[in-house]
């Protein structure tokens, strides 16, 4: 049995696709970056490329992979505030990004079941007044259904959430 992120660092399609948190969490439209951590994770985007050169289907941003705990984070930044994201494209990037996912699972020995997927879309922080802890916790982009069938936890939060809870997970990085 292998660990997913043994083969995404050996495996020579997928070796040169890591990169830091920042890169991955760029916006070209806007030349902005989300997070600024120099984190390294997978390019998620790049091993799509790799795999399906001629024509790519949807996929997240990055993955972290923390095989001490057996769970992979899919995370997907969109440098919009939630109103303006797309959802049926969201839930593009979430179904096809897991089914690659679980391809590269299935053809490289990896146990999928032994690891807990979590489907992560962090967005900018809307500019409202006051904000409210309870729909802040809700799942946003009509992703609620997708939660254990596709993934074993769905969060959909602003970056200001991203950063507390990586700083609380990854407490020798920072997602500043």
């Amino acid at each position: 049995m292998a660990e997913l992120s043994y083969i995404l660092k050996k495996e020579s399609t997928y070796s040169d696709c890591q990169e830091s948190l920042k890169q991955t969490s760029f916006d070209n439209e806007n030349n902005q970056y989300l997070c600024q951590s120099s984190m390294t994770v997978y390019d998620f985007d790049c091993i799509v490329k790799k795999l399906y050169p001629q024509k790519q289907p949807s996929s997240y941003d990055a993955l972290m992979v923390d095989e001490g705990k057996k769970i992979v984070y899919c995370i997907e930044f969109k440098n919009q505030i939630p109103s303006q994201i797309n959802n049926a494209n969201i839930k593009k990037k979430l179904i096809h990004g897991k089914e690659v996912l679980e391809a590269i699972c299935r053809h490289t020995n990896v146990q999928k079941k032994d690891y807990q997927f979590i489907y992560c879309v962090v967005h900018k922080p809307t500019k409202t007044r006051y904000n409210n802890p309870i729909t802040d916790r809700e799942t946003k982009f009509e992703l609620k259904s997708y939660k254990g069938s596709y993934f074993d936890n769905i969060v959909t939060n602003d970056i200001h959430f991203f950063k507390n809870e990586f700083k609380k997970k990854f407490k020798d990085e920072e997602c500043t």
